[in-house]
């Protein structure tokens, strides 16, 4: 093996071992982000660092172990809304925290109900849609649209909502309580615990939905998106 072969080899074998190891501890893991559940800041198919020396916070980004019953255990990513003895509630469909606003300061992604009309007008092919028909046989469009582009378009009035009245079952299972994804709480926070929402909020399995999240369950926080 000449010279050149032998360093080179030393030298990815050196960044092997590095990898395993920052890997395994947790300093510094690669994570794919395997769904659309936190569009539009985390882009489904993007590559993230994720370190577990970062103190999780409130906006953060955070990867946690969740175990599925008929799954197996896997990793996901929210976003960090609020922790122990903190106090959630989504009132129509806004997250508050200890009685803030906590949506306000995101760029987050709803669903919007939309004629066939309003649809064509935003000329947006990128915009994910499903086609129904209501009970007048006209065609209109669940989309799932930027709070931004929502803006832009003056769509406040056709985004769409759980009625308060009609509770989710999944969520009633999980708290023991007639709420539903728009409708949720107050709820206090438990030591050791902390609450996770996806940014597509219309669109993710998350504490709502799963119930709390242990804080021994978070592997790490995003570090960095590398694309």
């Amino acid at each position: 093996m000449n010279k050149k072969l032998k360093i080179t080899s030393y030298i990815l074998g050196f960044l092997l071992i590095l990898y395993v190891i920052l890997k395994y501890t947790g300093i510094c893991a690669l994570y794919t982000i395997s769904s659309t559940s936190s569009e539009p800041n985390l882009k489904h198919g993007s590559f993230i660092l994720i370190s577990n020396l970062i103190t999780p916070k409130r906006g953060d980004f955070t990867a946690f172990t969740f175990k599925n019953p008929e799954l197996g255990e896997s990793t996901w990513m929210h976003r960090l809304c609020a922790m122990e003895n903190d106090t959630v509630q989504i009132i129509d469909g806004t997250l508050f925290v200890n009685g803030e606003n906590f949506d306000e300061q995101y760029n987050l992604q709803h669903s919007y109900l939309l004629s066939e009309e309003k649809f064509n007008s935003l000329n947006d092919p990128t915009i994910e849609n499903f086609p129904i028909l209501n009970d007048e046989n006209n065609k209109a469009y669940i989309t799932f649209i930027e709070d931004v582009d929502a803006r832009t378009h003056k769509l406040a009035a056709d985004r769409y909502r759980d009625l308060k009245t009609i509770p989710n079952p999944e969520i009633n299972k999980t708290y023991q309580q007639d709420w539903n994804k728009d409708h949720f709480g107050p709820l206090v926070i438990p030591k050791g615990k902390v609450f996770l929402l996806g940014d597509n909020r219309d669109n993710s399995m998350d504490s709502r939905f799963i119930g709390l999240i242990d804080v021994s369950a978070i592997k790490g926080v995003r570090w960095k998106t590398l694309f």
